[in-house]
């Protein structure tokens, strides 16, 4: 058994003791709050008996009662949080116990007595790639002790190993072990208290008026009421900032100190392994659940899970991410591969510390070095296939997705995820070049003199890639920098590559910014033109026509794609406000508005229509759309009321204007691509 489990830092601690002074200035300030409240019920109810005291009549009763109304009304306000029942369901977890998971709890029972904490009270299985600690955070547990429980997601144990899967768990113990999560639960009630006070109070505030019911002295007290109850919002919300930032502050260090624990009685080999896994996981999941919504429930998973081991090894294959003993091995390059940036900036409202330092941190922790177990951690858990259909059917039911369509086995469901896959249409001779890169040379006739064949393993190298992604990463950067020059205030200070700024002085940084990307951009510039110069020079005649033709073609498309994209884009905002419920007078006003901006839309949608690379994409029926629109004169809103035939005409036009463009983009980007990669093979 272990005695020397490492202990908090001194970060740690700070972290620790300025979380515990923001929430106890909340509940302090919301005590005051309280008693204001009760002090104002007293004198107003003071004041109440001496109305009446002067006469007893119509009107003092129903000014005493008024009185007294706005401190009762305002003391609800604070205290109706506490009998508000929390409805969280388990329904979509699956309680298991040693009976049930003998190997399972064997590793519990071990991880336990290494750090001497209780046992969990309950331990659930849940559809998630994830694993936490929890309790039931009523306002009762402020005060009393509770027993914390362990969920584990399936989608974690289907995608480690049982040394990770230890690891992992030995993490959310160190989580049991520390006293500081009961700071957790009293931040979960003021977060309950500010919630039900700040942001979900408009119900009580329309109660009040409707109570004060025709009367107008009652109506002037429930005025009276709600103004003081905004003021009293106004308190809370102010201090909820300081105490949030400084409990997720607090959550970051846990964070690292539970993971001191995992490796200190498992490996750090171990644990940075399945935390570097974790995001290739998670997405496998997820875009294996979002292929089912994609083709409108038309078919049904019989096993989400294996759908997400066959997803991980497409998605392996794609990066070129090796496995090892069974499983995808993802080194901490990886993560960065595609994220070019330059910026640092601390997410002051982040519970989890980013996993790269997560695994820095991790490399320096004392540790036992207990053996490898590579077996699959779903070889432990019993009746693992059934569970995972049963899981299946139980994250369907919490996504409201609907018991229709076909169900699928996992063969099916890989060749249809494959022939709708964008990336599986973009040919394996580009290594990805193409995948955020778009084959774009003006004036591609003067290109044609100086082509020459060159070796396509340069023209698409690692290297080529990779500029792509930087172009990126700047383009992103210069956006980060410009939000930053524009509001100094929200973020005092950044990081960029490496040396510390101040958010005013952003600005500063972004001209060179802008000239890298000038060479960034003229670099795969040039890339693109010689890979336009080997293709023609290994084409015949009637190919060299082809290719130029198609060529040609995507640069139009281009080139209109920015122009009608920034029509689409102005006039969508003038239709934001008939999703929202508004006065008549403010509906008028927005129409009018819209009305305005509707004939320049007009007019580049005739363009579209008449005189543009995408009318040849337009189906008879979308042409008879995009036509009506042009010829249309309506008016969206008459005698109080939306016209519903016209709202439901402009949104059915926005639908299929925004996915005309990108879908003839992408289809004709394909056909190049395609006809492209068919040339290395004549």
């Amino acid at each position: 058994m272990t005695n020397n489990l490492p202990k908090i830092s001194s970060a740690y601690q700070s972290k620790l003791v300025s979380a515990i002074v923001s929430i106890s200035v909340f509940f302090l300030i919301y005590l005051i709050l309280i008693l204001a409240s009760l002090l104002m019920i007293f004198l107003l109810g003071y004041g109440a008996i001496k109305l009446l005291s002067i006469s007893l009549n119509y009107f003092t009763v129903f000014g005493a009662a008024g009185l007294l109304s706005v401190g009762v009304f305002v003391f609800i306000f604070l205290v109706k949080f506490i009998f508000k029942k929390t409805h969280y369901s388990t329904r979509h977890l699956i309680e298991v116990n040693r009976s049930h998971q003998p190997e399972l709890f064997a590793i519990i029972d071990e991880i336990v007595a290494e750090t001497k904490v209780n046992t969990p009270q309950k331990v659930f299985l849940s559809p998630d790639v994830n694993a936490s600690v929890s309790y039931n955070s009523i306002f009762w547990s402020m005060f009393l002790p509770v027993k914390k429980n362990l969920t584990i997601g399936v989608g974690l144990i289907n995608s480690t190993s049982v040394g990770e899967l230890r690891s992992i768990l030995a993490h959310e113990f160190g989580h049991f072990s520390q006293k500081s999560m009961k700071v957790g639960g009293y931040v979960n009630q003021a977060e309950k208290i500010i919630f039900e006070t700040v942001y979900n109070n408009k119900e009580y505030e329309n109660f009040i008026l409707e109570f004060s019911g025709g009367n107008a002295v009652f109506k002037i007290f429930g005025l009276i009421s709600v103004s003081f109850i905004n003021a009293f919002q106004s308190v809370l919300k102010s201090i909820s900032n300081f105490l949030f930032k400084n409990h997720a502050s607090l959550q970051r260090e846990m964070e690292y100190h539970a993971d001191a624990i995992s490796t200190f009685i498992t490996n750090p080999e171990e644990q940075a392994s399945s935390l570097l896994r974790l995001e290739l996981s998670d997405a496998a999941f997820n875009y294996s659940f979002n292929f089912y919504i994609e083709n409108q429930q038309k078919y049904l998973p019989k096993d989400l899970y294996k759908n997400q081991i066959s997803l991980m090894k497409i998605l392996c294959e794609r990066n070129n991410h090796p496995y090892v003993n069974g499983l995808p091995k993802i080194d901490p390059e990886d993560l960065t591969r595609y994220n070019k940036s330059r910026i640092e900036i601390e997410d002051q409202w982040t519970s989890h510390p980013d996993i790269l330092k997560r695994i820095e941190r991790i490399k320096t922790n004392e540790t036992r070095n207990t053996a490898a177990d590579h077996r699959y951690a779903k070889e432990i858990i019993s009746g693992f296939d059934t569970i995972c259909e049963i899981m299946t059917s139980k994250f369907l039911t919490l996504r409201s997705v609907k018991n229709v369509g076909e169900v699928i086995d996992d063969e099916s469901f890989i060749q249809l995820y494959l022939d709708n896959s964008t990336y599986k249409t973009f040919s394996s001779d580009f290594n990805g070049y193409y995948e955020r890169h778009n084959p774009i040379v003006e004036n591609i006739e003067s290109v044609i003199s100086g082509s020459s064949p060159h070796h396509t393993s340069e023209l698409f190298s690692d290297k080529k890639v990779s500029l792509v992604y930087e172009k990126s990463g700047i383009e992103s950067d210069i956006q980060t920098l410009q939000y930053l020059a524009s509001y100094p205030k929200e973020i005092k200070t950044f990081r960029f590559d490496g040396s510390l700024y101040k958010a005013k002085d952003a600005g500063k940084l972004i001209p060179d910014l802008e000239n890298e990307l000038k060479k960034v951009q003229e670099e795969l510039l040039e890339n693109d033109k010689a890979i336009f110069q080997h293709y023609y020079h290994i084409s015949d005649e009637d190919l060299k026509k082809d290719l130029l033709v198609k060529y040609k073609k995507l640069a139009v498309i281009d080139r209109e794609f920015d122009d009608f994209q920034k029509s689409l884009n102005e006039f969508t905002v003038y239709l934001q406000f008939m999703a929202v419920t508004l006065p008549f007078e403010e509906i008028r006003k927005h129409r009018a508005k819209l009305l305005k901006a509707e004939e320049p839309f007009k007019q580049k949608t005739r363009v579209l229509l008449e005189n543009s690379a995408y009318k040849e994409a337009l189906s008879d029926e979308d042409k008879n759309l995009f036509q009506e629109f042009v010829d249309s004169e309506y008016i969206y809103f008459n005698k109080d009321k939306y016209l519903e035939h016209e709202v439901s005409a402009v949104s059915l036009l926005i639908e299929k204007y925004r996915a005309l463009l990108n879908d003839h983009y992408l289809n004709s980007k394909l056909d190049l691509l395609n006809f492209q990669s068919g040339l290395n093979k004549n």
